[in-house]
């Protein structure tokens, strides 16, 4: 059984894989050293982070419109996104263009978001981690940093190998702003309530965190195709 919203989703990441020269061994160790490292933490045990994915669901589902921000947004991009009923997911530190998180169900992120990021995870706003191969650092870095929050914020564990790893969840994707379109696909959405903003092919956004231009825009490709591929390529600037 796989969680990603189609079997492509899921299967993509290999080739991803192939592409940039990563290894599936390297991911799987990150993954499983993250999954020891909550293991006993009150705050973010497994039966926790249960709970916090059954909430975001629930916030999910009963939203009007799902607003999914990429972090190509322009901040009066937003305006027309602030209505009753609108739910927002952030894909990392694009929720830096959110006026306030009264409307934002939970951040999608492999933590190099920088500083939008961590002020949201200090004001105890819902972080989707995702764990892989290059992150081990940053994540133990940014969640020694988020345990001394009061309260921490809470946390649902996401990563990108082929194997079930209990307490995390594969919801398919690559980069935080597709992975974050799988994540609120496989939770059960409407697709007709789910709307892409922010989202740009040839564009490094203001709200990335740390990166190389040129991998970014070879990132972006992928993102360019598993978001097309899920029915939603009309969202991307191009």
């Amino acid at each position: 059984m796989h969680e990603a919203p189609t079997l492509n989703a899921l299967l993509i990441q290999n080739e991803v894989r192939q592409a940039f020269g990563w290894s599936e061994a390297d991911d799987a160790e990150s993954a499983l050293q993250l999954q020891r490292f909550l293991q006993h933490h009150d705050r973010w045990s497994f039966l926790h982070r249960e709970k916090t994915l059954k909430r975001v669901t629930k916030q999910l589902l009963n939203a009007q419109r799902v607003i999914i921000i990429g972090a190509g947004v322009e901040e009066n991009e937003l305006k027309p996104y602030a209505q009753p009923g609108d739910v927002f997911v952030a894909a990392d530190g694009a929720v830096g263009a959110l006026q306030g998180y009264s409307q934002l169900a939970c951040i999608v992120s492999d933590l190099d978001g920088g500083d939008y990021l961590d002020a949201a995870a200090k004001q105890g706003q819902t972080i989707v981690v995702h764990a892989h191969g290059d992150n081990v650092q940053q994540w133990q870095k940014t969640l020694a940093s988020w345990q001394q929050c009061t309260p921490s914020p809470p946390l649902i564990l996401t990563h990108q190998v082929n194997q079930v790893i209990p307490g995390m969840h594969n919801f398919g994707g690559f980069t935080d702003g597709d992975r974050a379109l799988c994540f609120v696909l496989s939770l059960g959405c409407d697709p007709k309530t789910i709307e892409l903003v922010g989202f740009s092919l040839n564009r490094v956004g203001q709200w990335s965190g740390v990166t190389v231009a040129e991998t970014k825009l070879k990132k972006l490709e992928w993102m360019e195709r598993i978001v097309s591929e899920l029915g939603f390529g009309h969202f991307i600037k191009k």
